[in-house]
């Protein structure tokens, strides 16, 4: 099968290389699901370029890649599942690539996701950047024919904005989103659909946020509102978020950064009692907090470390949203009929000329004709 390979420690094609890999055999407990269709990550996009931060994690020769969804061609011994989700060759999946160790204080107090043995398919195992890949049954949720082909190649990212966005019920809220990349579009989308008062976007981009007018143009969402931090003081920034909210400050801050000035902007616009969402990463690992005792303490607002997907209750509201009609489908931007294109497509990525890029191992028209 062909697959997208982490060949090398080495940055860029020197590192990757799209070459022909055996096919996986599952094992016990497994699942081979044919890949339908897959989508670059953040992550994928810094095991390409053999940053710092990944490097503990990928030990190369690795196939990656964890966004996908596809269609069932083998199941291992011992992989039957017997109730709710019963398995079949041709049934339209997906997975969650976190696979937990099912036995730590985490794991059995129902927060897996956090567990402290968590191994992820496309970093500490092979991924789905190719033909085929191989998990374990018990991480395989199966995909209503709602769910389209293009979605379902990045229900893991939109499991995270899921998750971002729903700590709280964001109905009649007002709602900042600090970085309108891919899982901030998805947020922004998330956040109108679930019925928000006021949506307000900022980034350093202007053509995000230029696709973020866009997008809220064609949706007819009125209360909406976005600002290039970097072009406009703060404090301007600031006192037109005050007159949006009538002095009050948003209700909730979804931060998607990680930079120090995205999260104290946040922590100064939140209102008295407000929520922070904290989903980006710092550079890093410290971040400075300006004013502890004004924008923390004193305002009394609860803040959120979120990582990754609840499992699996954040997939069960992500396929609600999806069936309500929750559309997503249009942060797909740039679209590939084979594998052998990915260094094309990592480098529109790159660009930010994509907020999502989906990969089509054996052709989108070919995978559609395998749909429910």
């Amino acid at each position: 099968m062909i697959a997208v390979v982490k060949s090398a420690p080495a940055d860029g094609a020197a590192g990757t290389e799209v070459r022909d890999c055996p096919r996986p055999k599952p094992g016990r407990g497994e699942v081979l699901i044919r890949v339908g269709a897959t989508a670059i990550c953040g992550t994928d996009k810094h095991i390409y370029h053999w940053d710092p931060s990944i490097q503990d994690s990928v030990q190369p020769p690795r196939i990656y890649g964890h966004e996908f969804c596809g269609f069932v061609e083998e199941i291992g011994e011992g992989a039957e599942r017997k109730f709710e989700g019963t398995l079949a060759v041709g049934d339209y999946v997906s997975a969650e690539m976190h696979v937990i160790c099912a036995e730590c204080a985490q794991c059995r107090s129902g927060n897996g996701h956090i567990c402290i043995r968590t191994r992820i398919y496309g970093l500490h195992e092979d991924g789905a950047f190719a033909e085929f890949v191989k998990v374990p049954a018990d991480n395989v949720v199966k995909l209503p024919p709602y769910v389209p082909l293009r979605v379902g190649a990045f229900l893991d990212a939109l499991g995270n904005a899921v998750h971002t966005t729903q700590v709280v019920d964001l109905a009649g809220k007002s709602v900042a989103i600090t970085g309108f990349g891919p899982i901030g579009a998805m947020s922004a989308a998330i956040a109108e659909h679930s019925g928000a008062s006021v949506v307000i976007v900022t980034d350093v981009s202007d053509h995000a946020l230029e696709t973020a007018r866009r997008w809220a143009a064609s949706r007819d969402f009125a209360n909406f509102h976005a600002f290039n931090v970097r072009t406009t003081d703060a404090n301007e920034v600031k006192k037109a978020i005050d007159a949006i909210t009538d002095g009050v400050g948003v209700d909730v801050v979804c931060e998607m950064s990680g930079s120090s000035a995205a999260i104290n902007f946040g922590l100064d616009v939140v209102r008295m009692g407000g929520t922070l969402s904290l989903l980006g990463l710092p550079a890093g690992h410290s971040v400075t907090i300006d004013d502890y005792t004004r924008n923390v303490i004193f305002k009394g607002v609860t803040m959120h470390g979120i990582i990754g997907r609840r499992m699996y209750s954040t997939w069960q509201r992500t396929l609600a949203l999806l069936r309500s009609g929750l559309d997503v489908e249009w942060v797909v931007q740039a679209t590939f009929d084979s594998l052998h294109e990915f260094h094309e497509g990592l480098a529109k990525f790159d660009r930010h000329e994509a907020l999502k890029v989906v990969f089509f191992p054996e052709g989108e028209q070919n995978a559609l004709k395998r749909m429910p």
